[in-house]
């Protein structure tokens, strides 16, 4: 059989899914209201277009599709801008569907990418307001072809890098860590199936992936950015090593594995940081 993989990303942008909150139609009416509160869905576009879209348009290795999930829903004008500002990237979909279980979301909206030539998939996840490092993609296809076929070509697989730096945003200037995970890190963190295979990266909780599969994470390089603000959908914490940075010391590191200046990087400014210095 001829090994053909193909990598697709899929990030959730303000997706209003059943999976996190009570069933009912007014908790997702409730859900869907905070989610497209003009200010939130303002600060997410400010990080997305300054921080996570650029990580993507920098990939040295093109060759993926980008799926952006969102509901049907979001207000037009926020539709509009999220399509025009991610048309320049190669392979990107934005894909609206009804509000849906989580995880069947996700199913639904890798199918609506995946090539019929694909003998396996690789789909990675990440957020909207995260930063992947350039040599992300042409990595984890070199991980997966050498690691597949010592786990099995049909058994899933999953790949990632767990180290990079948290930017906790500050209105008086941001912070900038070191971060060794010992647990997988669900940014850009993929799962290796074959097409046939409904099974994708969102399927677990990503620190538990080891538990479910066979797991291979990479420490060679700084391979992701994590924004620390007040809109995290999730409490930021490492499961492994910390260590405050002085942007000086990891400028250097920074430049060599991101499309991004360090000083870029200290004065990125989120707008709720930005409003809690007034």
């Amino acid at each position: 059989m001829t090994f053909r993989n193909q990598i697709i990303g899929l990030m959730r942008f303000s997706y209003p899914s059943k999976g996190g909150f009570s069933p009912g139609e007014q908790e997702v009416a409730q859900a869907e209201a905070r989610l497209y509160d003009p200010a939130r869905l303002q600060r997410r576009f400010n990080l997305f277009e300054q921080l996570t879209l650029p990580s993507l348009l920098a990939q040295a290795d093109g060759d993926f599709r980008m799926g952006f999930l969102i509901g049907r829903g979001l207000p037009k004008p926020w539709r509009t801008r999220l399509q025009d500002a991610v048309a320049p990237l190669r392979g990107a979909k934005v894909i609206a569907l009804d509000q849906l279980p989580h995880y069947f979301a996700t199913r639904k909206a890798f199918a609506q990418l995946v090539s019929d030539d694909a003998t396996h998939v690789t789909g990675f996840r990440l957020d909207d307001d995260d930063a992947i490092d350039i040599q992300h993609i042409a990595r984890m296809r070199r991980m997966v072809e050498h690691l597949l076929p010592l786990s099995g070509l049909d058994r899933p697989l999953v790949t990632g890098c767990n180290r990079g730096f948290f930017l906790e945003l500050k209105p008086e200037g941001n912070l900038v860590y070191e971060v060794a995970e010992k647990q997988p890190i669900g940014l850009g963190l993929a799962m290796t199936t074959t097409r046939e295979m409904p099974e994708n990266i969102y399927r677990r909780n990503h620190r538990a992936s080891a538990q479910f599969y066979n797991t291979y994470t990479d420490l060679g390089v700084p391979a992701f950015i994590r924004t620390v603000h007040g809109d995290n959908d999730s409490t930021p914490h490492a499961s492994g090593a910390v260590e405050r940075a002085d942007w000086a010391d990891v400028a250097a590191a920074i430049e060599a594995n991101f499309p991004f200046k360090a000083e870029d990087l200290r004065v990125l400014c989120h707008p709720l940081t930005a409003a809690a210095s007034h």
